[in-house]
C-alpha cells in the first residue's frame, strides 16, 4: 500500500513538473518576443518623420496627376526644408506638367549648380525652349549631349531649336548624326528634310522625303 502511495506521489510530481515546463515553454517565447519588439523596430530605423512622410505624399499625388494637392504639401515641405533641393526640383517639375513654366523656371533657376542634375539640365533647356530664350537653352542640351551622346530624343529637340533659330547647317549637322545611329525613323527624316528646304537645298530635300514614302 505504502509502495502504491509512494508510486502515485512520483507520478504526480512528475505531472506536475511537465505541466509547469509545457506553461513556461509556451509563454516565454511570446513574453520574449514582446520585449524585444520596440529594440527590433530601433535597429530596422521605423521611425519616419513628418518631413519625409510629407514628402513621399508630395510625390505619389504627382503621379496620380493631382497635381494642385501635390504643390501644396510640397510648399509646406519646403517651408520646414527650404534647402531641400531635390524637392524644389520635383515641385518644379509638377509645375511644369501644370504649364506654370515661367514658375517652374524661377524655381530652378535659383537652385545652385551642384544640385542641377543631368535631367534638370535638360528640363531647363526645354523651358527655355518654350519662352523662346534658345540662346539659353542651347549650351544646355549640348552639355547634356556631351554626357549622353545616344540620347536621340534630346538631340532631335537641339536640332529643331536650331532650325528655329534659322541656324539652318548647325541644325542639319544633328539631324545627320541622329539618322546616322536610327535611319529607319521616317519622322526624323522628314523634318530633316523640311530643315534642307529651308537651307535651299531642294534636290537633297526631295531625295530625303522619297525615302519616307513606299
Amino acid at each position: 500500500m505504502k509502495s502504491n502511495r509512494t508510486h502515485n506521489s512520483f507520478f504526480t510530481c512528475i505531472t506536475a513538473c511537465i505541466a509547469c515546463t509545457l506553461i513556461v515553454c509556451t509563454y516565454y517565447p511570446v513574453y520574449a518576443q514582446e520585449k524585444s519588439l520596440p529594440s527590433l523596430h530601433k535597429k530596422a530605423g521605423e521611425h519616419i518623420p513628418d518631413w519625409q512622410a510629407r514628402w513621399e505624399l508630395a510625390r505619389v499625388l504627382s503621379y496620380v496627376k493631382r497635381y494642385d494637392e501635390s504643390l501644396r504639401e510640397y510648399r509646406k515641405l519646403l517651408q520646414e526644408k527650404p534647402n531641400l533641393y531635390e524637392a524644389k526640383i520635383e515641385m518644379a517639375n509638377v509645375l511644369f506638367y501644370q504649364g506654370k513654366r515661367e514658375e517652374a523656371l524661377t524655381i530652378l533657376e535659383n537652385i545652385p549648380n551642384m544640385h542641377i542634375d543631368d535631367n534638370t539640365m535638360v528640363t531647363m533647356a526645354d523651358l527655355y525652349t518654350a519662352q523662346k530664350q534658345y540662346q539659353k537653352a542651347e549650351p544646355l542640351y549640348r552639355v547634356y549631349l556631351q554626357k549622353h551622346p545616344d540620347d536621340q530624343k534630346v538631340r532631335f529637340k537641339l536640332a529643331q531649336m536650331l532650325s528655329w533659330q534659322k541656324k539652318y547647317d548647325a541644325s542639319i549637322t544633328e539631324y545627320r548624326i541622329i539618322l546616322d545611329r536610327i535611319p529607319d525613323d521616317i519622322q526624323v527624316r522628314r523634318h530633316y528634310a523640311f530643315v534642307l528646304m529651308w537651307a535651299g537645298k531642294h534636290a537633297e530635300a526631295a531625295t530625303e522625303l522619297r525615302k519616307t514614302l513606299k
